[in-house]
């Protein structure tokens, strides 16, 4: 339960700098891990509200909003540039988005294909 609660599951570098800090408490996560996860559970819901039907433009699109995540990371890791924490976070969003965009649509093709296969 526990693990649940500090998210110790999640692989993140958890650097104080980078992660936000509220009364003096730590998030347990950075704000890149934390504009994905949040991403994420917003980009599910919108998926399955929004998008009735998914095609492969919508995919094309989850791979669009995954990319400034991918320049960001690499650009700050080549020291290229630094990053901010606000730029962190809102890749980060895209990203989960744009994951979780993915997911419903392949998990929905998925379906489909076993279905087609088995009837």
């Amino acid at each position: 339960m526990n693990e649940w609660i500090t998210l110790s599951f999640m692989p993140c570098h958890r650097m104080p700098e980078r992660s936000l800090n509220v009364k003096g408490k730590q998030f347990p996560l950075c704000f890149r891990c934390m504009g994905i996860l949040f991403g994420m559970i917003l980009g599910v819901s919108f998926t399955l509200l929004f998008f009735q039907a998914l095609t492969f433009v919508h995919l094309l699109m989850a791979v669009l909003f995954i990319i400034p995540l991918l320049v960001d990371g690499f650009t700050q890791k080549w020291g290229w540039r630094r990053s901010t924490n606000f730029l962190r976070l809102l890749t980060g969003l895209l990203c989960g988005m744009g994951l979780s965009l993915a997911i419903v649509i392949l998990s929905k093709w998925g379906v489909s294909l076993i279905i087609l296969v088995t009837s």
